[in-house]
């Protein structure tokens, strides 16, 4: 296990190597929880099962900012180059969540990331979140900046979401209806058509966070209108929450009904999630 650091390395994260082997490490990166624990368990995923993969911290860690706030792609641009530096020859990344945004539109600009994975995505940039005692509230800006300069965004209609009160309300953390009522243009949809590698989109139809079924139809769709030279897949899991997992703690089953409701089920698709996930990162990624 290798640690970086923004000052020296220009980002922050864990790498995960596997002796001798140098042709693929994935970059890994998580949501709007931040912090490094659950990108470094899916880091330690690919580990496991032989991959090398690097888990980067985006925001609220020592060396990354506090909110989900005009965090920079830099930090991917960063890593792609300790990766090239390390001798590793195809890099891939692989984002869950707001993660996904990142993912697509790192993929997007730099043409060395060959690989994407995008767990319950959303095709488009969102505005950014700030803290707000026990609830989240608009930041007003970006979540994603490129040489100081915000990535266009889509802002939110609701100003603040006092989280604890829609979980005693829905009994679950439902957040589809505020992330559905945003004005989506040309000029915040991520550009997936100009990545120079394959794809795999990975949603669930029973996500109660933003909608990331309907947004992996449009990218399949825009995909395939640009005639889109390399691999892409769309999975869909009927069951699964918007944790898109391959293992997750007991606080996810509190947080989503269909985990509680659906345990052995969601048990089964995660095991089609991690095969799924494995066969592309080995046999389809070339």
């Amino acid at each position: 296990m290798i640690k970086t650091t923004v000052v020296k390395d220009g980002f922050e994260g864990i790498f995960f190597p596997i002796a001798e082997r140098k042709d693929k490490a994935v970059i890994v990166v998580s949501g709007s929880n931040g912090g490094m624990k659950m990108t470094k368990d899916c880091a330690e995923f690919y580990y496991k099962n032989g991959v090398p993969a690097l888990a980067v911290a985006l925001f609220k860690t020592k060396d990354t900012p506090k909110n989900l706030d005009r965090i920079p792609i830099e930090y991917i641009e960063s890593a792609i180059k300790w990766l090239e530096s390390k001798g590793y020859e195809k890099i891939g990344i692989d984002g869950t969540s707001k993660g996904s945004e990142i993912a697509l539109l790192s993929a997007s600009m730099f043409k060395e990331l060959t690989c994407v994975i995008a767990r319950v995505p959303s095709h488009f940039i969102s505005e950014g979140l700030t803290a707000h005692g026990k609830s989240k509230k608009p930041s007003g800006t970006s979540c994603w900046s490129y040489r100081g300069n915000e990535i266009p965004f889509a802002p939110y209609s609701s100003r603040i979401f006092n989280i604890p009160a829609i979980i005693l309300k829905e009994k679950e953390l439902h957040l589809i209806t505020v992330n559905r009522e945003k004005t989506v243009t040309e000029q915040n949809i991520i550009p997936v058509e100009k990545i120079n590698g394959s794809i795999l989109i990975l949603s669930a139809v029973n996500d109660m966070v933003w909608p990331s079924y309907e947004s992996s139809l449009y990218i399949e769709n825009r995909l395939r209108e640009n005639n889109f030279s390399f691999p892409y897949k769309h999975i869909s899991f009927p069951t699964l929450s918007h944790a898109m997992l391959t293992e997750i703690s007991p606080i996810y089953k509190l947080v989503f009904k269909t985990e509680r409701q659906n345990k052995a089920k969601c048990a089964e698709e995660r095991k089609q999630l991690s095969a799924e996930l494995l066969n592309w990162i080995e046999n389809v990624w070339k």
